[in-house]
């Protein structure tokens, strides 16, 4: 499995036609919505959102719920190097983690692009992900719908 977090909100990207400048008005307040997400080797995906910052609690609760699944084969987790992932918490509940069958493994600083979830991430940003400035529990909406339709109405061929 593949593990990142994600950040969706404000727009980053847009397009105009040639000799025209892009604008936009800016949002009054800027929401974002937070993804947690598992990518299995299958492309099967575990997901959790939330409106505010991922902080370590957080991710040990998601690792906890990977960890009770049911599995018949040890499960591999790869994460990235961000502050959350590790820290004496999260060392103290690896070995518990490895009880139950799931492993941590780092990737080398700075290689976020060796991490597959990272393409489904950067695919529902800025291509699955309508254009639109959304709101609270409309941009809830969108970003769970996204994560929902993973594998059936949005797909990715992982070469």
């Amino acid at each position: 499995m593949r593990l990142s977090g994600s950040v969706f909100g404000a727009n980053q990207h847009g397009w105009s036609p040639i000799g025209q400048t892009r604008g936009v008005e800016p949002l009054s307040h800027c929401e974002h919505v937070n993804v947690l997400g598992a990518l299995r080797h299958d492309h099967t995906l575990y997901w959790r959102t939330q409106r505010r910052p991922t902080v370590r609690d957080d991710v040990i609760s998601f690792f906890d719920e990977l960890a009770a699944q049911d599995h018949t084969v040890p499960r591999i987790v790869v994460v990235d190097n961000a502050s959350f992932h590790k820290g004496p918490q999260i060392e103290k509940c690896r070995r518990k983690w490895m009880a139950q069958g799931l492993f941590l493994y780092y990737l080398p600083p700075y290689s976020s692009e060796r991490n597959r979830i990272e393409i489904l991430w950067k695919q529902a940003k800025y291509f699955w992900r309508r254009f639109v400035g959304l709101k609270g529990s409309e941009l809830l909406t969108e970003v769970e719908s996204l994560m929902k339709g993973f594998g059936t109405a949005f797909t990715i061929n992982f070469v």
